[in-house]
């Protein structure tokens, strides 16, 4: 319903709430959220709107509910202040109250929209052009509290009819990418499913394509769906070639989005770099997903040939939030990047072209990348135009403060938006009156401003799970060494580490490094002595057989190791070396001597080359009957010596008999 309101008068106020809040006031509660219309501009002898819905979130009815609009009219915020303000933070406003309207009751669960309205905005906003804090309130007036129940922040942007209006440029960073996806490559399955018509990696790319919109794409998907070959999905390969012809800029991002920055903030070393295209080095699937796929004779290309792409931008590296250091720009610029994408909040300056050691750095909007991340994932048009609001404030306060800067828009890295949400977050974004599409390139040509890294608090729990992960990699480097072809370890535990690592996990980053970990540890005992029971042993001199599992899909040369517990065995070779084919068993011989009866223990264990150990020693008692075989002989012989005697005997016997007999 809409309700048009005369101003009225209220005393200043300085507020500290945050943007939505949720207020219970004996046993009902209520959930705001205020949306202006037309991305918040407003203009001399035209309406203000604000559309509001209020949500019932407790479980008993909220009673009699006064809403009401209040506006700081006379004075415009730049764009700190908006920041804060959006953020919660306090901020002195002379906000008036200046419509308000009255709900009756709202049952539990129930919402109701209305729209508070002036009719005319010159009536309650004066002065030079920018945007204009206001805020919207809810009170239970049965409430026993003095203060307002919910308040929910929002801003529009004031345009006098007198001379132009600043401009900014504006351009987003979208990853072309698969978040939360593990493994070190795609099959053909999940491709087909991002790049279907409905896929969420085609709908992307419908919004993005011919747009400001410079892509950052993950060289995983190119390589997945050439290594296929033949048998990738008929939408993969035409994903590709969509891709490829979109007139966009771009760079390749590090494999699956990996973190660029994590391992330096870790360890001080630099991202490991993928080696190869590999072969699997196992056959079971893991915790995290689906195992890689099978091997096949295309999995022996370079992974340079299936990875290689017409990127416009090359030596740039997109940081995430909370990873930039000092240290990781002097890393990057050893290893080849020349620009940095940082967010804000990485930088100490606030120009929008920064020099930090010789590198130039394009800084992320944070606070106008957070509103349009809200509107390109909004549920409903009530969030999507509250998101777009902020959006419109905080581009006109960057014109406002030098007509002509560009602004940098990071968009979500973690989950990828849907087309229609993010199509419109662009499209309504540089069609405001203060906005005007741009490239990455174009902002690059801007001067830089000596800068410098604002050190972030570095989230030890992550950086904890990534210092593992690199120990869990470099153990399987010396494991693969057993491995015919060690490569067909290391290839793809290269790849799955730079996925565990990947921007694309979001919070959820802990829990893949940890599965990647724990991955290690299975393949590290993937080739083990197959445990057995007692083993008796009759001879002097004997071969004791020992059986060797290979759970890879790779052959393994190892060495076998037995160690007894006393001198009553004497092992003759003490390492047996045994080729194991993949996914098999293979039987060891190893020479040993008897010398005396009696039990003993013995230790087998599977070692590398190195003499380093493989998997875990298993224990193996064995029974000793020494000189059980001569004895055996010798009473054989003495038995059939007397078989012969006697043999002979009868013999001479019978002819004895025969010739006394008439």
């Amino acid at each position: 319903m809409g309700i048009v309101l005369a101003p009225q008068a209220a005393p200043a106020v300085t507020h500290s709430a945050p943007a939505t809040a949720v207020a219970p006031a004996a046993g009902a509660a209520i959930e705001l959220v205020a949306a202006p219309a037309a991305s918040g501009i407003i203009r001399p002898g035209e309406p203000v709107s604000v559309r509001v819905t209020v949500t019932s979130t407790g479980d008993e009815p909220t009673g009699p509910i006064e809403v009401a609009l209040a506006i700081d009219g006379t004075r415009a915020a730049d764009a700190q202040q908006l920041a804060t303000w959006f953020d919660g933070g306090t901020i002195e406003a002379d906000d008036r109250a200046v419509a308000s309207a009255t709900l009756s009751s709202l049952e539990p669960g129930a919402s109701a929209v209305l729209d508070l309205i002036v009719p005319e905005a010159d009536s309650v906003v004066a002065g030079a052009f920018g945007p204009r804090l206001a805020t919207v309130r809810a009170a239970l007036t049965e409430a026993e509290t003095d203060e307002p129940a919910v308040a929910d922040r929002t801003a529009l942007v004031w345009v006098p009819d007198s001379g132009a209006v600043p401009v900014a440029g504006t351009s987003f960073v979208a990853a072309i990418a698969t978040p939360g996806e593990p493994g070190a490559f795609l099959d053909a399955a999940t491709l087909e499913r991002y790049t279907s018509e409905a896929g969420a990696l085609s709908r992307t790319l419908d919004a993005v394509a011919g747009r400001p919109v410079l892509l950052a794409i993950d060289p995983r998907i190119i390589a997945s769906t050439r290594l296929l070959g033949a048998a990738a999905p008929a939408s993969a390969t035409a994903f590709l070639q969509r891709l490829q012809a979109a007139p966009n800029e771009s760079f390749l991002l590090p494999w699956a989005d990996a973190d660029a920055a994590a391992a330096i903030a870790a360890t001080g070393t630099p991202l490991p770099r993928p080696e190869g295209a590999g072969v699997p080095a196992a056959e079971a699937g893991t915790e995290q997903g689906t195992p890689s796929p099978s091997p096949s004779p295309e999995q022996s290309r370079a992974l340079d040939e299936l990875t290689a792409w017409p990127a416009t931008l090359g030596g740039v590296d997109w940081l995430a939030a909370g990873t930039l250091t000092a240290e990781a720009v002097g890393v990057l610029a050893e290893q080849g990047t020349g620009v940095i994408l940082a967010p804000g909040s990485s930088l100490a300056e606030r120009a929008p072209v920064q020099l930090i050691d010789g590198v130039r750095v394009l800084r992320a909007h944070d606070a106008l990348s957070a509103a349009a991340r809200d509107a390109a994932h909004s549920v409903s048009q009530q969030r999507f135009d509250d998101a777009m609001a902020r959006v419109s404030a905080l581009l006109a306060a960057d014109a406002q403060a030098e007509t002509g800067i560009p602004a940098l828009i990071a968009l979500s890295r973690d989950r990828l938006a849907g087309s229609d949400r993010l199509l419109d977050t662009i499209a309504q974004t540089v069609a405001l009156p203060w906005a005007a599409g741009t490239t990455a390139s174009a902002m690059l040509e801007r001067t830089a401003v000596p800068s410098a890294v604002a050190e972030p608090a570095l989230d030890e729990v992550r950086l904890e799970a990534v210092r593992a992960a690199l120990s869990a990699e470099a153990e399987d480097r010396v494991f693969a060494t057993i491995a015919v072809t060690p490569e067909a370890i290391t290839d793809i535990r290269r790849l799955d580490l730079l996925s565990a690592l990947s921007v694309g996990w979001g919070d959820r980053s802990p829990e893949a490094l940890q599965a990647f970990t724990t991955e290690s540890a299975a393949l590290r005992s993937s080739v083990q002595v197959v445990e057995s029971s007692a083993i008796t042993l009759l001879a002097d001199r004997a071969s004791l057989p020992v059986t060797v599992q290979n759970d890879l899909g790779v052959a393994v040369r190892v060495f076998v190791r037995v160690e007894p517990d006393t001198a009553q065995l004497r092992v003759v070779d003490p390492r047996v070396e045994t080729l194991v084919e993949p996914l098999s068993q293979t039987r060891a011989l190893v020479p040993v001597e008897s010398l005396t009866n009696g039990q003993v223990d013995i230790t087998v264990t599977v070692q590398d080359a190195e003499s380093r150990p493989i998997g875990t020693p298993t224990r193996v008692s064995l029974n000793l009957q020494a000189g059980w075989e001569t004895a055996g002989t010798i009473a054989v012989a003495v038995a059939l010596v007397l078989l012969l005697t006697v043999g002979i005997t009868r013999d001479i016997r019978k002819r004895r008999r025969a010739r006394e007999s008439p």
